[in-house]
């Protein structure tokens, strides 16, 4: 059962094994073997973090919320969510805004279309190298603005080694960076499975609304700038507008062929 129902490395993954296996995710993995995993994985934070400071990132995606599990389990309650609110989905932000952890604190990028225009390249990039851009403008810059505000000595985050993630050389799940910045990632080794298992027994099954939309589970969290796909560009603003509506609206005010989308749907204002 676990072999069939279990999808691969996210990035070459079907959105529809991920719905298979969280719609039967009770039956892949115990709620005995999840508190085991999560105990271990408490006391590894404990142990890591012991007379450090320490916080969280946290997206609301289902590896932040497995990952906010055990660090709030551990003690650790503050934590940051890097935004550019302005590219947002608005149903991702609402879900955000009513299911956000007490100590969250929301770190704004300020990157909007006008933005866009000047780097077009930058949606719906293909490449790796324009995607990791991204992160290192949102993601990647909340970490250290908060990072250094909060006199951290530590942040943990929910990288994990089956999506590609680095955590560190030599398959370490701790390193600092360049700028200071220690990032440790106690559940690296967990799978999809243990993910999920700890969404359905510690959160109720309560996931944002993205993991609904067409191709959710595969995209994630992120400005739709970065819903990427790989059937081409145009099929990325077809996207985009089964996604959100209002967001492709927005975006005909700028890009042209965000406004062929809305001709073809008959919606051009």
């Amino acid at each position: 059962m676990q072999k069939t129902l279990t999808p691969g490395r996210k990035q070459t993954a079907s959105n529809e094994a991920f719905q298979r296996l969280w719609d039967n995710i009770d039956k892949v993995v115990s709620r005995d073997y999840m508190e085991s995993l999560v105990a271990d994985a408490v006391l590894k934070i404990r142990s890591t973090c012991a007379n450090k400071k320490a916080g969280y990132a946290w997206s609301g995606g289902k590896d932040s919320i497995a990952l906010q599990v055990v660090c709030e389990l551990s003690g650790i309650r503050s934590c940051v969510i890097g935004l550019s609110q302005a590219l947002e989905y608005p149903h991702y932000l609402k879900w955000i805004h009513l299911n956000k952890p007490a100590g969250l604190v929301t770190w704004d990028a300020n990157i909007g279309y006008q933005w866009l225009l000047q780097y077009p390249h930058m949606v719906f990039p293909e490449d790796s190298k324009h995607l990791a851009t991204w992160y290192s403008l949102i993601q990647h810059a909340a970490q250290k603005d908060f990072y250094k505000h909060a006199g951290l000595d530590i942040i943990c985050l929910g990288r994990r080694h089956q999506d590609g993630n680095y955590t560190g050389s030599g398959g370490r799940n701790i390193y600092t960076d360049k700028s200071g910045v220690t990032r440790f990632s106690p559940i690296a080794h967990w799978k999809h499975e243990h993910v999920l298992a700890v969404c359905h027994y510690y959160k109720n099954r309560n996931l944002p609304p993205i993991y609904d939309d067409p191709q959710g589970w595969i995209n994630g969290t992120g400005v739709w700038p970065v819903q990427t796909s790989n059937l081409g560009r145009e099929h990325s603003w077809e996207l985009l507008y089964q996604i959100s509506p209002e967001t492709l609206h927005i975006a005909a005010n700028y890009f042209k062929e965000a406004q062929l989308i809305l001709q073809s749907h008959g919606k051009a204002s």
